[in-house]
């Protein structure tokens, strides 16, 4: 019998595409935090300041954001700047008002072992243009047109620093970048002005969120292509159980169909690949790789088997990282 695995929902998310040939479903899998923090069980958010090396507001909207996004995941206690400056405040530690690595060792005597996070804003700027098309007359109407254009491009990036707060340890340094556009147009006159704000708050999430990746695991969403055949109407039936969470019971029909006799090779290739996928996405990756080296076995120039023994590698190396992130 399979073990459940940390890295994969049991649960099937949606049914996505029946089309000629395969069916696609969508799973939500976990992936493993860019940086290994599991003994650590606090994180410290301290100060990210603007290019000027001061707390304007949107270095605070991004630190904001942030500590939600940091208590809303529950992987560690979180230490926001009024818990620091309180902590400090107490103890009498010396402090020029800014929270950041000159100030970590001094924290990290009574804070004890954690992670302090700080940054700096490289980048927050806000460009529009407008330009105007070729006028041009309708025949029909006599009347003349020309449209116009406005376009609006936010761009920000967030220089982020993650160290250890009792030796000032630097475990993790990247720059987070975020970029979006937006256009509107009218004509014979210029259209409505651009959402600016909408532009700023869709950068900040974004940043957040790579943050997160960085620090805590989190949840994507994969979609796996089973190969269909109408001399396999075992796999049709597996997957159907796939999709009401039956997991073993849709395992056991796909063996059942690398079993049949007297399929061609593309055939039984196919039989071979689809419960080498369940298995994939349920964590049983030794085997998963050693069904995907079967279908390549009878179909070698098929790229899709040689795709998958590669991509099962790859699952098996994150979900193993995963469990030492999470064991």
């Amino acid at each position: 019998m399979m073990k459940k695995s940390i890295y994969i929902s049991w649960v099937l998310i949606a049914l996505l595409i029946i089309s000629c040939g395969t069916t696609s479903m969508l799973m939500t899998v976990t992936r493993p935090a860019e940086v290994n923090l599991k003994n650590y069980k606090k994180i410290a958010l301290g100060d990210i300041v603007d290019a000027g090396g001061s707390v304007s507001r949107h270095a605070q909207d991004i630190a904001d954001d942030i500590t939600t996004a940091l208590f809303d995941s529950e992987t560690f206690e979180v230490l926001d700047r009024q818990n620091l400056q309180s902590i400090m405040s107490e103890h009498k530690l010396s402090t020029t008002g800014i929270i950041d690595e000159n100030t970590a060792s001094e924290l990290g005597k009574v804070i004890g072992a954690a992670v302090l996070v700080f940054g700096r804003i490289q980048a927050d700027k806000y460009d529009e243009e407008t330009s105007k098309a070729d006028a041009w007359k309708d025949k029909k109407t006599g009347v003349w047109h020309q449209t116009h254009y406005r376009k609006g491009t936010y761009n920000m990036s967030v220089n982020l620093k993650v160290i250890d707060i009792t030796t000032s340890k630097i475990l993790a340094v990247k720059s987070l970048s975020a970029g979006y556009v937006s256009s509107t147009s009218a004509d014979n006159q210029w259209p409505e002005e651009i959402d600016k704000d909408a532009l700023y708050t869709k950068c900040l999430k974004n940043i957040t969120g790579q943050f997160m990746r960085m620090v805590a695991p989190y949840d994507v969403q994969v979609k796996a292509s089973f190969q269909t055949d109408k001399l396999l109407p075992e796999v049709a039936q597996a997957i159907t159980q796939l999709k009401i969470g039956e997991w073993e019971e849709g395992l056991t029909l796909f063996e059942d169909a690398t079993k049949k006799t007297g399929l061609e090779p593309k055939v039984k290739a196919k039989a071979f690949y689809d419960l080498g996928l369940a298995q994939l996405y349920g964590g049983d990756f030794d085997n998963a790789i050693i069904n995907f080296k079967q279908a390549m076995k009878l179909m070698p120039s098929a790229k899709i088997y040689q795709n998958a023994i590669t991509n099962a590698k790859s699952e098996k190396e994150k979900a193993e990282k995963l469990q030492e992130q999470q064991g």
